[in-house]
């Protein structure tokens, strides 16, 4: 009669040897995971500032259609009247400057969209960061990440955004005195469509180069591809920090990522066809 009680058969363990390879098998497959993974993060950062972009073209639209197809000036002071559509006038007597005030079209569309003024004694508040919680969802890059007090927002491009405000010579390029006018508004319908309005600004920026003035909310002709005044190569100009491209929205609104467009507009800054290099204003 079988007994009914069967022997226990020795399970067999796994060696070192074996679970040495599991591992390096393991380790090898998040090395290559990894970068995948961290370039499918970036990517999406890509897209959602995109995503950014065209919503700043929604909202320039809509500014658009109360102002008479007029775009907002690259340079505010809040203390001007009349500067938003509409005849509203948002002054802010609260706010003490040791000098004026100098807001750019960001500080404008958020006083246009949210219907509420900036209220900040800070030059280019946006720009620089200060107050992040109230605009960094909205004007700071995901790819940025912790910028503290430095610009990761947008900048307007103002040979095409201040269109028409330029003085060419006979030769059809710049003079070395030319600059075009911040505070000017432009019809967008003027502006060619090939040429960006808005793009990818550098996140180290300096917030003025000592070149003409502290043009933190603009980039202004020759400077797309220049590197600032500090001789790092990061100064305050278009970034290209995208996989090696710059974002930019475009005069029809529509955003678009471009490995070239920065380096063709610090050459040719109206993208006429005329090399602009030698005549840098």
């Amino acid at each position: 009669m079988p007994s009914r009680f069967q022997p226990i058969t020795p399970q067999r363990a796994f060696t070192l040897i074996e679970l040495l390879v599991v591992i390096s098998i393991i380790s090898l497959l998040i090395s290559i995971l990894l970068p995948s993974l961290s370039r499918a993060r970036e990517q999406g950062k890509s897209v959602h500032c995109l995503a950014r972009l065209k919503e700043f073209g929604n909202a320039i639209a809509a500014y658009e259609n109360v102002s008479g197809g007029v775009l907002p000036p690259a340079r505010w002071r809040p203390d001007d009247e009349d500067r938003l559509p509409g005849g509203t006038h948002h002054s802010q007597p609260d706010v003490t400057c040791p000098e004026p005030c100098e807001y750019g079209w960001t500080e404008l569309l958020f006083s246009f969209v949210y219907s509420e003024p900036v209220q900040v004694p800070e030059r280019y508040p946006v720009q620089r960061n200060v107050e992040p919680s109230r605009w960094q969802q909205y004007f700071v890059c995901r790819s940025v990440g912790d910028i503290g007090p430095n610009s990761g927002s947008y900048r307007v491009y103002l040979p095409s955004w201040g269109a028409g405000t330029y003085a060419l010579d006979a030769d059809g390029v710049y003079g070395l005195d030319t600059r075009a006018d911040p505070d000017r508004p432009a019809h967008r319908d003027r502006i060619r469509p090939k040429m960006p309005l808005i793009g990818d600004a550098n996140e180290l920026s300096e917030r003025g180069d000592g070149i003409g003035e502290d043009d933190c909310s603009y980039i202004d002709a020759g400077e797309a591809n220049y590197a600032g005044s500090s001789g790092n190569g990061r100064g305050n100009r278009f970034s290209d920090r995208h996989y090696g491209g710059t974002n930019f929205l475009f005069q029809d609104l529509h955003a678009e990522w471009s490995t070239r467009m920065r380096g063709d507009l610090a050459k040719d800054f109206d993208l006429n066809g005329i090399d602009d290099v030698a005549r840098v204003p």
